[in-house]
Protein backbone atom coordinates (compact mmCIF):
# COMPACT_ATOMS: atom_id res chain seq x y z
CA UNK A 1 0.00 0.00 0.00
CA UNK A 2 1.04 3.11 -1.01
CA UNK A 3 1.21 6.52 1.91
CA UNK A 4 0.74 9.82 0.77
CA UNK A 5 3.13 10.39 3.40
CA UNK A 6 5.67 8.53 5.60
CA UNK A 7 4.60 6.53 7.89
CA UNK A 8 7.20 7.24 10.28
CA UNK A 9 5.36 10.19 10.96
CA UNK A 10 2.24 10.53 12.50
CA UNK A 11 -0.34 12.31 10.94
CA UNK A 12 -2.61 15.08 12.16
CA UNK A 13 -5.04 14.41 14.62
CA UNK A 14 -7.92 16.24 12.58
CA UNK A 15 -5.68 18.38 10.00
CA UNK A 16 -4.25 21.54 10.11
CA UNK A 17 -7.82 23.68 10.36
CA UNK A 18 -8.71 21.61 13.51
CA UNK A 19 -5.91 22.36 15.07
CA UNK A 20 -5.94 25.91 14.85
CA UNK A 21 -9.44 25.76 16.96
CA UNK A 22 -7.93 24.07 19.59
CA UNK A 23 -5.45 27.01 19.49
CA UNK A 24 -8.11 29.41 19.66
CA UNK A 25 -10.08 27.79 22.69
CA UNK A 26 -7.02 27.92 25.26
CA UNK A 27 -6.01 31.52 24.11
CA UNK A 28 -9.79 32.94 25.36
CA UNK A 29 -9.08 31.17 28.92
CA UNK A 30 -5.83 32.73 29.38
CA UNK A 31 -7.08 35.64 28.56
CA UNK A 32 -10.59 35.65 30.47
CA UNK A 33 -7.66 34.53 33.43
CA UNK A 34 -6.33 37.89 32.85
CA UNK A 35 -8.77 39.87 32.88
CA UNK A 36 -9.73 38.61 35.55
CA UNK A 37 -6.84 39.03 37.53
CA UNK A 38 -5.95 42.53 36.34
CA UNK A 39 -10.51 43.45 37.13
CA UNK A 40 -9.35 41.62 40.83
CA UNK A 41 -6.06 43.96 41.25
CA UNK A 42 -8.16 47.12 39.51
CA UNK A 43 -11.15 46.87 41.77
CA UNK A 44 -8.58 46.46 45.37
CA UNK A 45 -6.60 49.26 43.60
CA UNK A 46 -10.13 50.78 43.66
CA UNK A 47 -10.84 49.76 46.57
CA UNK A 48 -7.72 51.17 48.78
CA UNK A 49 -7.98 54.46 47.15
CA UNK A 50 -11.35 55.07 48.53
CA UNK A 51 -9.82 53.52 52.38
CA UNK A 52 -7.02 56.09 51.23
CA UNK A 53 -9.08 58.82 50.59
CA UNK A 54 -11.48 58.01 53.52
CA UNK A 55 -8.40 58.21 55.76
CA UNK A 56 -6.92 61.24 54.86
CA UNK A 57 -10.29 62.79 55.06
CA UNK A 58 -10.91 61.66 58.77
CA UNK A 59 -7.20 63.05 59.28
CA UNK A 60 -7.97 66.18 57.53
CA UNK A 61 -11.10 66.58 59.56
CA UNK A 62 -9.65 65.62 62.36
CA UNK A 63 -6.84 68.09 61.99
CA UNK A 64 -9.80 70.89 61.95
CA UNK A 65 -11.31 69.65 65.07
CA UNK A 66 -7.91 69.50 66.88
CA UNK A 67 -7.40 73.09 65.72
CA UNK A 68 -11.02 74.46 66.74
CA UNK A 69 -10.23 72.83 70.30
CA UNK A 70 -7.00 74.22 70.70
CA UNK A 71 -8.07 77.96 69.81
CA UNK A 72 -10.84 77.68 72.16
CA UNK A 73 -7.67 76.81 74.78
CA UNK A 74 -5.84 79.61 73.54
CA UNK A 75 -8.24 82.42 73.04
CA UNK A 76 -10.00 81.14 76.23
CA UNK A 77 -6.80 81.72 78.00
CA UNK A 78 -6.06 85.04 75.89
CA UNK A 79 -9.06 86.57 77.13
CA UNK A 80 -8.80 85.25 80.71
CA UNK A 81 -5.45 87.01 80.75
CA UNK A 82 -6.39 90.21 79.25
CA UNK A 83 -9.22 90.16 81.84
CA UNK A 84 -6.88 89.71 84.89
CA UNK A 85 -4.25 92.57 83.60
CA UNK A 86 -6.65 94.95 82.92
CA UNK A 87 -8.77 95.09 86.46
CA UNK A 88 -6.21 92.24 88.49
CA UNK A 89 -3.67 94.18 90.19
CA UNK A 90 -4.21 96.10 93.34
CA UNK A 91 -7.70 96.65 93.51
CA UNK A 92 -9.77 97.80 96.13
CA UNK A 93 -11.87 95.97 98.74
CA UNK A 94 -13.51 96.24 101.57
CA UNK A 95 -11.59 96.47 105.02
CA UNK A 96 -14.04 93.86 106.89
CA UNK A 97 -13.93 91.50 103.58
CA UNK A 98 -10.84 90.45 105.11
CA UNK A 99 -11.59 89.22 108.21
CA UNK A 100 -14.93 87.22 106.31
CA UNK A 101 -12.36 85.47 104.43
CA UNK A 102 -10.44 84.09 107.40
CA UNK A 103 -13.78 82.86 108.73
CA UNK A 104 -15.25 81.08 105.66
CA UNK A 105 -12.56 81.10 102.60
CA UNK A 106 -14.39 78.75 100.11
CA UNK A 107 -17.56 81.10 100.10
CA UNK A 108 -15.90 84.67 100.70
CA UNK A 109 -13.31 83.94 97.75
CA UNK A 110 -16.02 84.26 94.60
CA UNK A 111 -17.67 87.12 96.38
CA UNK A 112 -14.49 88.85 97.03
CA UNK A 113 -13.08 87.54 93.79
CA UNK A 114 -16.40 89.31 92.22
CA UNK A 115 -16.97 92.29 94.16
CA UNK A 116 -12.99 93.42 93.15
CA UNK A 117 -13.06 92.17 89.65
CA UNK A 118 -16.31 91.44 88.19
CA UNK A 119 -18.44 88.99 87.26
CA UNK A 120 -15.71 87.21 85.75
CA UNK A 121 -16.60 83.30 86.48
CA UNK A 122 -17.40 81.03 84.92
CA UNK A 123 -16.52 83.15 81.90
CA UNK A 124 -17.52 82.09 78.66
CA UNK A 125 -16.34 82.47 75.02
CA UNK A 126 -17.60 81.56 71.55
CA UNK A 127 -16.11 82.32 68.35
CA UNK A 128 -15.86 81.41 64.66
CA UNK A 129 -13.61 81.99 61.66
CA UNK A 130 -13.47 80.13 57.90
CA UNK A 131 -15.98 77.33 59.02
CA UNK A 132 -14.38 76.24 62.39
CA UNK A 133 -16.02 77.21 65.88
CA UNK A 134 -15.13 76.85 69.12
CA UNK A 135 -16.32 77.61 72.61
CA UNK A 136 -14.72 77.69 75.85
CA UNK A 137 -15.32 78.03 79.64
CA UNK A 138 -13.46 79.13 82.46
CA UNK A 139 -13.89 78.26 86.23
CA UNK A 140 -11.99 79.24 89.27
CA UNK A 141 -12.09 77.41 92.42
CA UNK A 142 -10.76 77.79 95.81
CA UNK A 143 -7.95 75.36 97.25
CA UNK A 144 -6.36 76.60 100.16
CA UNK A 145 -5.37 79.94 101.79
CA UNK A 146 -2.40 81.05 104.07
CA UNK A 147 -3.13 83.92 106.54
CA UNK A 148 0.44 86.25 106.75
CA UNK A 149 -1.27 88.78 109.00
CA UNK A 150 -1.79 92.24 107.19
CA UNK A 151 -2.92 89.77 104.00
CA UNK A 152 -4.07 86.35 103.02
CA UNK A 153 -2.25 84.92 100.54
CA UNK A 154 -4.58 82.16 98.37
CA UNK A 155 -4.64 79.62 95.99
CA UNK A 156 -7.18 79.07 93.38
CA UNK A 157 -7.55 76.06 91.01
CA UNK A 158 -8.23 77.65 87.61
CA UNK A 159 -10.08 75.20 84.18
CA UNK A 160 -10.91 76.15 80.72
CA UNK A 161 -12.71 73.44 79.27
CA UNK A 162 -13.25 73.95 75.15
CA UNK A 163 -14.95 72.38 72.27
CA UNK A 164 -14.47 72.44 68.82
CA UNK A 165 -16.21 72.10 65.78
CA UNK A 166 -16.71 72.02 61.95
CA UNK A 167 -19.06 72.80 59.86
CA UNK A 168 -19.15 69.73 57.71
CA UNK A 169 -18.63 67.69 60.69
CA UNK A 170 -21.29 66.97 63.71
CA UNK A 171 -18.75 65.76 66.13
CA UNK A 172 -16.94 68.02 68.31
CA UNK A 173 -13.27 67.70 70.14
CA UNK A 174 -12.81 68.41 73.25
CA UNK A 175 -9.72 70.55 75.15
CA UNK A 176 -9.35 71.16 78.95
CA UNK A 177 -6.57 73.13 80.54
CA UNK A 178 -5.35 72.86 84.23
CA UNK A 179 -3.54 75.98 85.89
CA UNK A 180 -3.64 77.80 89.10
CA UNK A 181 -4.19 81.42 90.45
CA UNK A 182 -2.03 83.20 92.90
CA UNK A 183 -4.43 85.78 94.73
CA UNK A 184 -3.28 88.86 97.50
CA UNK A 185 -5.94 90.00 99.82
CA UNK A 186 -5.63 92.43 102.41
CA UNK A 187 -2.59 95.10 103.31
CA UNK A 188 -0.45 93.88 100.36
CA UNK A 189 3.02 94.02 100.72
CA UNK A 190 4.23 96.56 98.36
CA UNK A 191 7.51 94.27 96.51
CA UNK A 192 4.44 92.31 95.14
CA UNK A 193 3.72 94.80 92.63
CA UNK A 194 6.67 95.46 90.21
CA UNK A 195 5.93 98.81 89.17
CA UNK A 196 3.90 101.60 91.11
CA UNK A 197 3.06 104.89 90.37
CA UNK A 198 1.18 107.12 92.29
CA UNK A 199 -1.04 108.95 88.95
CA UNK A 200 -3.69 107.76 87.42
CA UNK A 201 -3.20 106.68 83.89
CA UNK A 202 -5.09 104.51 81.73
CA UNK A 203 -3.89 101.44 80.03
CA UNK A 204 -2.66 103.56 76.81
CA UNK A 205 -1.38 106.04 78.52
CA UNK A 206 0.47 103.65 80.87
CA UNK A 207 1.78 102.39 77.85
CA UNK A 208 2.84 105.64 76.79
CA UNK A 209 4.29 106.74 80.05
CA UNK A 210 6.66 103.94 79.88
CA UNK A 211 8.41 104.48 76.18
CA UNK A 212 8.88 107.76 76.70
CA UNK A 213 10.71 107.61 80.03
CA UNK A 214 12.61 104.09 78.45
CA UNK A 215 11.04 101.89 81.42
CA UNK A 216 10.65 98.63 80.23
CA UNK A 217 10.05 94.75 82.19
CA UNK A 218 12.11 91.64 81.70
CA UNK A 219 10.56 88.79 82.42
CA UNK A 220 11.62 85.20 82.67
CA UNK A 221 9.39 83.33 85.38
CA UNK A 222 6.84 80.72 83.96
CA UNK A 223 3.91 83.68 85.02
CA UNK A 224 1.06 83.75 81.81
CA UNK A 225 0.25 87.12 83.42
CA UNK A 226 2.56 90.39 82.31
CA UNK A 227 4.36 91.77 85.08
CA UNK A 228 2.19 94.52 86.89
CA UNK A 229 2.09 98.29 86.56
CA UNK A 230 -0.31 100.10 88.93
CA UNK A 231 -1.03 103.45 88.18
CA UNK A 232 -3.39 105.33 90.71
CA UNK A 233 -4.13 108.49 91.95
CA UNK A 234 -4.90 106.99 95.50
CA UNK A 235 -2.61 107.40 98.69
CA UNK A 236 -1.56 103.49 98.27
CA UNK A 237 1.94 104.47 99.10
CA UNK A 238 2.14 104.11 103.42
CA UNK A 239 3.15 107.72 104.59
CA UNK A 240 5.26 106.29 106.97
CA UNK A 241 6.85 103.22 108.72
CA UNK A 242 5.31 102.65 112.32
CA UNK A 243 4.78 99.23 112.20
CA UNK A 244 8.71 98.57 110.87
CA UNK A 245 9.82 101.26 113.12
CA UNK A 246 8.27 99.52 116.34
CA UNK A 247 9.95 96.07 115.37
CA UNK A 248 13.11 97.66 115.12
CA UNK A 249 13.03 99.15 118.15
CA UNK A 250 11.18 96.52 120.31
CA UNK A 251 8.60 99.34 121.72
CA UNK A 252 4.72 99.58 121.11
CA UNK A 253 4.19 102.23 118.62
CA UNK A 254 0.31 102.62 118.01
CA UNK A 255 0.85 105.86 115.88
CA UNK A 256 3.30 107.88 114.65
CA UNK A 257 2.84 110.69 117.09
CA UNK A 258 3.69 107.81 120.08
CA UNK A 259 7.51 107.82 119.32
CA UNK A 260 8.35 110.83 121.73
CA UNK A 261 11.77 111.35 122.25
CA UNK A 262 11.27 109.97 125.55
CA UNK A 263 10.43 106.71 124.17
CA UNK A 264 12.95 106.29 122.03
CA UNK A 265 15.60 107.47 124.23
CA UNK A 266 14.23 104.21 126.12
CA UNK A 267 14.00 101.68 123.55
CA UNK A 268 17.83 103.08 122.80
CA UNK A 269 19.35 102.21 126.23
CA UNK A 270 19.89 106.17 127.21
CA UNK A 271 18.88 108.31 130.24
CA UNK A 272 15.54 109.23 130.74
CA UNK A 273 15.23 113.03 129.00
CA UNK A 274 12.93 114.92 127.09
CA UNK A 275 16.18 116.13 125.39
CA UNK A 276 16.69 114.61 121.55
CA UNK A 277 18.83 111.89 121.02
CA UNK A 278 22.22 112.80 119.84
CA UNK A 279 23.11 111.79 116.56
CA UNK A 280 25.28 108.18 116.12
CA UNK A 281 24.44 104.74 115.19
CA UNK A 282 22.35 102.49 117.88
CA UNK A 283 22.68 98.86 117.84
CA UNK A 284 18.88 98.13 119.96
CA UNK A 285 19.43 95.35 122.64
CA UNK A 286 17.40 94.46 125.81
CA UNK A 287 17.06 91.01 128.01
CA UNK A 288 15.07 88.93 125.26
CA UNK A 289 18.53 89.88 122.83
CA UNK A 290 19.07 92.14 119.73
CA UNK A 291 16.80 94.43 117.65
CA UNK A 292 17.43 96.70 114.64
CA UNK A 293 19.47 99.31 114.15
CA UNK A 294 18.57 103.25 114.92
CA UNK A 295 20.70 105.92 113.49
CA UNK A 296 19.50 109.64 114.40
CA UNK A 297 21.11 112.22 111.65
CA UNK A 298 22.12 112.37 108.12
CA UNK A 299 24.20 109.00 106.72
CA UNK A 300 26.66 110.58 104.74
CA UNK A 301 27.38 106.73 103.39
CA UNK A 302 26.43 103.18 104.12
CA UNK A 303 28.05 100.28 102.89
CA UNK A 304 27.07 96.78 102.20
CA UNK A 305 29.72 94.20 102.17
CA UNK A 306 30.37 90.04 102.59
CA UNK A 307 33.08 89.19 104.68
CA UNK A 308 33.25 85.20 105.31
CA UNK A 309 29.83 84.14 106.56
CA UNK A 310 28.96 87.36 107.73
CA UNK A 311 26.86 90.39 106.84
CA UNK A 312 29.15 93.43 107.02
CA UNK A 313 27.17 97.09 107.45
CA UNK A 314 29.27 100.25 107.59
CA UNK A 315 27.63 103.55 108.50
CA UNK A 316 30.13 106.76 107.88
CA UNK A 317 28.75 110.30 109.49
CA UNK A 318 30.76 113.19 109.42
CA UNK A 319 34.36 112.34 110.79
CA UNK A 320 33.23 108.88 112.89
CA UNK A 321 31.91 105.62 111.82
CA UNK A 322 30.43 102.67 112.98
CA UNK A 323 30.38 98.81 111.48
CA UNK A 324 28.58 96.28 112.48
CA UNK A 325 29.37 92.25 111.75
CA UNK A 326 26.86 89.66 111.97
CA UNK A 327 27.05 86.00 111.26
CA UNK A 328 23.66 83.85 111.03
CA UNK A 329 25.99 80.95 110.99
CA UNK A 330 27.80 81.16 114.02
CA UNK A 331 25.24 83.77 115.65
CA UNK A 332 27.82 86.17 115.99
CA UNK A 333 27.86 89.80 115.97
CA UNK A 334 30.66 92.45 116.67
CA UNK A 335 29.45 95.76 116.69
CA UNK A 336 32.42 98.55 116.42
CA UNK A 337 31.16 102.56 117.28
CA UNK A 338 33.99 105.24 117.69
CA UNK A 339 34.37 104.59 121.18
CA UNK A 340 34.42 100.83 121.65
CA UNK A 341 33.91 97.02 120.69
CA UNK A 342 30.74 95.33 121.42
CA UNK A 343 30.57 91.56 120.88
CA UNK A 344 27.50 89.41 120.96
CA UNK A 345 26.38 85.70 120.59
CA UNK A 346 23.21 86.80 118.94
CA UNK A 347 22.27 88.03 115.31
CA UNK A 348 20.27 91.52 115.27
CA UNK A 349 17.00 91.69 113.37
CA UNK A 350 17.58 92.84 109.53
CA UNK A 351 15.71 96.00 110.10
CA UNK A 352 17.83 99.60 109.49
CA UNK A 353 15.84 102.71 110.65
CA UNK A 354 17.27 106.05 109.87
CA UNK A 355 15.75 109.31 110.93
CA UNK A 356 17.61 110.97 108.56
CA UNK A 357 18.95 111.12 104.85
CA UNK A 358 21.34 108.39 103.12
CA UNK A 359 23.66 110.36 101.23
CA UNK A 360 24.96 107.05 99.40
CA UNK A 361 23.76 103.90 99.82
CA UNK A 362 25.61 100.99 97.69
CA UNK A 363 27.55 97.64 98.12
CA UNK A 364 31.54 97.29 98.45
CA UNK A 365 34.19 95.24 99.90
CA UNK A 366 36.17 94.54 103.73
CA UNK A 367 39.52 95.28 102.55
CA UNK A 368 42.58 93.13 104.67
CA UNK A 369 42.17 95.51 108.07
CA UNK A 370 38.88 95.24 108.43
CA UNK A 371 37.75 98.65 106.55
CA UNK A 372 34.86 98.41 104.91
CA UNK A 373 34.41 100.18 101.33
CA UNK A 374 32.11 101.01 98.68
CA UNK A 375 33.04 100.10 95.53
CA UNK A 376 31.68 101.18 92.04
CA UNK A 377 33.69 100.10 89.32
CA UNK A 378 32.74 96.20 89.40
CA UNK A 379 29.23 94.28 90.77
CA UNK A 380 30.40 92.37 93.73
CA UNK A 381 27.62 90.87 95.55
CA UNK A 382 26.69 92.80 98.52
CA UNK A 383 23.73 90.75 100.78
CA UNK A 384 24.89 87.26 102.40
CA UNK A 385 22.75 84.34 101.11
CA UNK A 386 19.73 83.80 103.47
CA UNK A 387 19.99 88.25 105.05
CA UNK A 388 17.04 90.09 104.80
CA UNK A 389 17.48 93.73 104.94
CA UNK A 390 14.88 96.39 105.35
CA UNK A 391 16.57 99.86 105.08
CA UNK A 392 13.89 102.49 106.37
CA UNK A 393 15.20 106.55 105.82
CA UNK A 394 12.83 109.01 106.81
CA UNK A 395 14.23 111.66 104.28
CA UNK A 396 16.35 110.84 100.54
CA UNK A 397 18.03 107.91 99.56
CA UNK A 398 20.72 108.22 96.72
CA UNK A 399 21.81 104.75 95.10
CA UNK A 400 25.57 105.01 94.71
CA UNK A 401 26.71 101.30 93.82
CA UNK A 402 25.69 98.15 92.94
CA UNK A 403 23.32 96.01 95.68
CA UNK A 404 23.41 92.53 94.87
CA UNK A 405 22.18 89.70 96.00
CA UNK A 406 24.81 86.89 96.89
CA UNK A 407 24.08 83.80 94.77
CA UNK A 408 22.55 85.85 92.08
CA UNK A 409 23.19 84.43 88.79
CA UNK A 410 22.03 85.77 85.28
CA UNK A 411 20.46 84.15 82.09
CA UNK A 412 20.19 86.22 78.59
CA UNK A 413 20.35 89.41 80.43
CA UNK A 414 17.61 88.23 83.63
CA UNK A 415 18.49 87.50 87.04
CA UNK A 416 17.50 84.47 88.78
CA UNK A 417 17.37 84.39 92.17
CA UNK A 418 14.85 82.04 92.93
CA UNK A 419 16.13 79.62 95.43
CA UNK A 420 17.86 82.33 97.77
CA UNK A 421 16.06 83.44 100.68
CA UNK A 422 17.83 86.98 100.91
CA UNK A 423 15.81 89.60 100.34
CA UNK A 424 16.51 93.94 100.50
CA UNK A 425 13.93 96.38 100.71
CA UNK A 426 14.77 100.20 100.34
CA UNK A 427 11.90 102.37 101.95
CA UNK A 428 11.96 106.41 102.12
CA UNK A 429 8.94 107.46 104.36
CA UNK A 430 9.36 111.52 103.55
CA UNK A 431 8.33 112.11 107.28
CA UNK A 432 10.29 112.91 110.46
CA UNK A 433 10.17 109.66 112.74
CA UNK A 434 9.53 112.18 115.92
CA UNK A 435 8.40 115.48 114.90
CA UNK A 436 6.38 113.89 111.60
CA UNK A 437 7.59 116.93 109.57
CA UNK A 438 7.10 116.05 105.93
CA UNK A 439 10.95 115.48 104.00
CA UNK A 440 12.06 114.69 100.73
CA UNK A 441 10.96 111.09 100.87
CA UNK A 442 12.60 110.17 97.08
CA UNK A 443 14.76 108.14 95.90
CA UNK A 444 17.57 108.54 93.45
CA UNK A 445 20.39 107.32 91.27
CA UNK A 446 23.39 109.38 91.80
CA UNK A 447 25.13 110.80 88.70
CA UNK A 448 28.37 109.20 89.70
CA UNK A 449 26.65 105.89 89.37
CA UNK A 450 27.99 103.35 87.63
CA UNK A 451 26.50 103.19 83.85
CA UNK A 452 24.97 99.69 83.89
CA UNK A 453 23.82 99.97 87.61
CA UNK A 454 22.33 96.84 89.29
CA UNK A 455 19.70 97.01 92.44
CA UNK A 456 18.77 93.70 93.26
CA UNK A 457 15.86 95.45 95.72
CA UNK A 458 12.08 96.75 96.26
CA UNK A 459 12.46 100.15 96.27
CA UNK A 460 9.63 102.68 97.94
CA UNK A 461 10.05 106.14 97.68
CA UNK A 462 6.92 106.94 99.90
CA UNK A 463 6.95 110.99 99.56
CA UNK A 464 8.67 111.81 96.26
CA UNK A 465 10.01 110.70 93.13
CA UNK A 466 12.61 108.10 91.39
CA UNK A 467 14.65 110.17 89.54
CA UNK A 468 18.14 108.77 87.92
CA UNK A 469 20.72 111.74 87.33
CA UNK A 470 23.41 111.87 84.98
CA UNK A 471 23.04 110.10 81.11
CA UNK A 472 23.89 107.25 79.15
CA UNK A 473 22.39 105.04 82.61
CA UNK A 474 21.26 101.80 82.76
CA UNK A 475 19.44 100.64 85.35
CA UNK A 476 17.99 97.44 86.17
CA UNK A 477 16.18 96.68 89.53
CA UNK A 478 15.51 93.28 90.08
CA UNK A 479 12.33 93.59 92.32
CA UNK A 480 10.14 96.08 92.03
CA UNK A 481 9.74 99.96 92.26
CA UNK A 482 7.34 102.31 93.86
CA UNK A 483 7.04 106.33 93.47
CA UNK A 484 4.80 109.40 93.33
CA UNK A 485 6.34 110.18 89.88
CA UNK A 486 9.21 109.25 87.61
CA UNK A 487 12.09 111.18 86.31
CA UNK A 488 14.49 109.20 84.16
CA UNK A 489 16.61 112.20 81.93
CA UNK A 490 17.03 109.92 79.00
CA UNK A 491 18.24 107.17 80.71
CA UNK A 492 16.34 103.62 80.87
CA UNK A 493 15.35 101.47 83.23
CA UNK A 494 14.70 97.95 83.23
CA UNK A 495 12.19 95.72 85.65
CA UNK A 496 13.10 92.25 86.33
CA UNK A 497 9.92 91.41 88.73
CA UNK A 498 11.34 88.88 91.54
CA UNK A 499 9.02 86.02 91.11
CA UNK A 500 9.26 85.49 95.30
CA UNK A 501 8.42 89.30 96.15
CA UNK A 502 5.27 88.38 93.93
CA UNK A 503 3.13 86.45 96.58
CA UNK A 504 4.87 87.97 99.92
CA UNK A 505 8.64 87.41 99.50
CA UNK A 506 10.94 85.59 102.49
CA UNK A 507 10.47 88.26 104.99
CA UNK A 508 7.74 90.15 106.61
CA UNK A 509 9.56 93.15 107.29
CA UNK A 510 8.55 95.18 104.08
CA UNK A 511 6.30 98.50 103.73
CA UNK A 512 2.29 97.44 103.17
CA UNK A 513 -0.33 99.67 101.24
CA UNK A 514 -1.89 101.84 103.12
CA UNK A 515 -5.23 100.07 102.32
CA UNK A 516 -6.73 97.12 101.50
CA UNK A 517 -6.57 95.59 97.96
CA UNK A 518 -6.30 92.37 95.97
CA UNK A 519 -3.73 91.21 93.33
CA UNK A 520 -4.20 88.42 91.13
CA UNK A 521 -0.54 88.10 90.85
CA UNK A 522 -0.36 84.47 89.25
CA UNK A 523 -1.70 82.77 86.45
CA UNK A 524 0.53 79.36 85.77
CA UNK A 525 -0.66 76.38 83.33
CA UNK A 526 -0.07 73.21 84.88
CA UNK A 527 -1.45 70.71 82.30
CA UNK A 528 -3.22 70.59 78.87
CA UNK A 529 -5.51 67.55 78.02
CA UNK A 530 -6.73 66.44 74.44
CA UNK A 531 -10.28 64.40 74.64
CA UNK A 532 -11.72 62.15 71.93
Amino acid sequence: MSYAFSPRTRPWPAGPERARGRERGVASLVVVFLLFVFSGLGLSMILLSQAYLRMNAYRKFSVFLDYASENGIKRGLSDLTAWLESSGPAVPIATGRLEDLRKDPPAVFPLLLEEALGAGFPRLLRESADGSSWESLSTCGFKRVEDRGSYCRILAGLRIESSGGWSRLPPKRVSSLEGTLGVLAGYLPLPSIPLLINKEMTGTEKGGFMKANGISFLSGNGNVLAPAFVATGSAIIPKDATRLAAKALDVRIFTPQDLSPALLRAALGLEPSEDPVPDGVYLIKNDLGLGGIFVQGDAEEMVLAIDGDAQAIAIRMEDREWSLRYSPARSRTDFRTPDAVYSYDLVPLGIIIVNGRIEALGGGIVKSDGTVTMVKDREIPAILAGVSLTIVSSDRITLASHLILQGARWQEGIPYVKESQSQLVIFSTGRDFISQAELDGKIDVDGGAPDELKVQASLTAGNGDFEIAGSGKTVEVLGALHAAGYKGNGNSLRIAPDERLAGGGPSDDVPLTAEPRLSVYSLKVLAWKEHE
